[in-house]
């Protein structure tokens, strides 16, 4: 019995184009192609070696006003058929939806997202690096006791979409990340931090600056002191700043707002921000973690103004959300795979920077808190309300300067109270993991749930740093 031909990951979507074309009907071709390699280290050998790949279609038809998807790995055309006749059956089982189409967008920008690519790094230097990640972490500092996480991983995929209105647009993603969380100890008390980097070359990757970045966030934590309970001025670091966004994110999205899961919703014109405050989100940016041409509709991406000046200036939408509220689509449209559905969500979302630096805003809190981590938003921050209690880590400051580190604390508020109680912004943008990205702001105060007394915190003495 003869096995059926598997086609190439292009010719696959082409047969299907030809055969919903030949039947009369309008499909969406989602296609997929990625490897990755994955390398973690531990004590100077390798602990963990992965290699992946993976590829796969994912279709949506579009009948009698509703959307059926589907998706299938198997290349060979008895699948593509199978795939193209559920998507079209799911169709037939779904409620029509108000302006479903499929667009003809213009023409995405030119961007280049692969660099010089991956073909001439062997598996030797990528093990290298990765070994000399955990080496440069390990010999950092005498206190450096292990680095329980370290590893190397890079990714080269190639996305395209075509459907029957006549798009078809494609390009080539590739990213380098290293990434070391070392744990150090001294009199009895142990402290972990960790450090990424991120580049789009191979030659660019520092993990020697990474290791020891990690290993100076962790020894500033070393000597921590109870901390206060009670109200007060906050300066909020960047990389924290960052990834409050990044929980927050959602929020922006205009699915959110539409069926009633943002704090946001209703809220567009106004002013839900100081007006240091301007939060853009642009898939452009050329060294972006979650950059991109076009959406997972083909819709070209350009920057978007989602708050100027403190003021509520656009959502995020895919095609649908926005014909929902009657505007264009703003590039946002989203899968995390070829087997998810469409969604909507952010590319790389960024406050714009100020002026001065994170010192400046120290030199003008004075007395307060320097807020450097948040932890646990997967439970303790509402999308609905926009309130959050975290646990978190950050410095006393007195003077102006850094006093002593804080044991793990509590720092409670709201997402609009934060934006609106923004007194200056420094001009240190940093990116998080979390392809979100902010400068160090100065608030006008956080709830904070310490287990120190104000009198005990009177009493506390010294200097650090962070």
């Amino acid at each position: 019995m003869n096995r059926p031909e598997h086609l190439t990951l292009e010719s696959a979507r082409a047969y299907l184009m030809a055969q919903a074309r030949k039947r009369g009907v309008a499909l969406e071709v989602y296609a997929e192609r990625s490897t990755a390699t994955t390398i973690q280290a531990f004590g100077g050998a390798v602990s963990d070696f992965k290699l992946s790949s993976r590829q796969g279609l994912g279709l949506r038809a579009l009948v009698n006003g509703a959307w059926g998807a589907s998706f299938t790995e198997n290349l060979a055309p008895p699948a593509l058929d199978r795939a193209l006749d559920n998507a079209l059956e799911n169709a037939g089982l779904s409620a029509p939806v108000p302006h479903a189409a499929l667009h003809a967008w213009g023409t995405p920008p030119t961007l280049d997202l692969h660099g010089e690519g991956l073909s001439g790094v062997t598996v030797e230097q990528k093990v290298g690096l990765a070994l000399g990640l955990d080496q440069a972490a390990r010999d950092a500092d005498p206190r450096v006791q292990s680095v329980p996480y370290s590893a190397y991983n890079d990714s080269e995929g190639q996305i395209s979409v075509e459907h029957t209105g006549g798009l078809e647009r494609s390009y080539q993603t590739l990213g380098a990340f290293v990434y070391a969380a070392p744990l150090v100890t001294e009199d009895g008390q142990s402290q972990m931090k960790s450090a990424f980097q991120f580049t789009r070359e191979f030659t660019q990757l520092d993990p020697g600056q990474t290791a020891l970045e990690a290993t100076r966030k962790a020894l500033a934590l070393l000597g921590a002191r109870p901390a206060p309970t009670g109200q007060f001025p906050v300066v909020i670091d960047a990389e924290c700043m960052a990834l409050l966004l990044a929980v927050y994110a959602g929020a922006f999205s205009a699915r959110q707002v539409q069926e009633g899961k943002s704090t946001l919703a209703g809220r567009l014109g106004q002013s839900i921000g100081s007006s240091l405050v301007t939060l853009i989100d642009d898939a452009t940016l050329p060294t972006g973690m979650d950059s991109r041409p076009f959406d997972a509709e083909g819709c070209p991406s350009a920057p978007l103004t989602l708050i100027r000046g403190g003021v509520l200036q656009s959502f995020l939408h895919n095609s649908q959300t926005a014909a929902q509220d009657g505007v264009h689509s703003t590039g946002h449209a989203s899968r995390w795979s070829y087997q998810g559905v469409l969604s909507v969500a952010p590319s790389n979302l960024y406050m714009l920077a100020g002026q001065g630096s994170r010192a400046d805003l120290l030199a003008r809190l004075g007395r307060g808190l320097l807020l450097t981590d948040v932890k646990g938003a997967h439970a303790g921050a509402n999308l609905i309300t926009g309130d959050f209690s975290l646990q978190a880590e950050g410095f006393w400051i007195e003077n102006g300067v850094v006093a002593y580190p804080l044991e793990v604390f509590t720092v409670a508020g709201n997402l609009v109270e934060v934006l609106s109680g923004v007194q200056a912004v420094a001009d240190d943008l940093t990116f998080s993991a979390y392809a979100a990205g902010a400068p160090s702001v100065l608030i006008d105060g956080l709830s904070v749930g310490g287990s120190a007394d104000p009198a005990q915190r009177a009493g506390q003495t010294g200097t650090g740093g962070s």
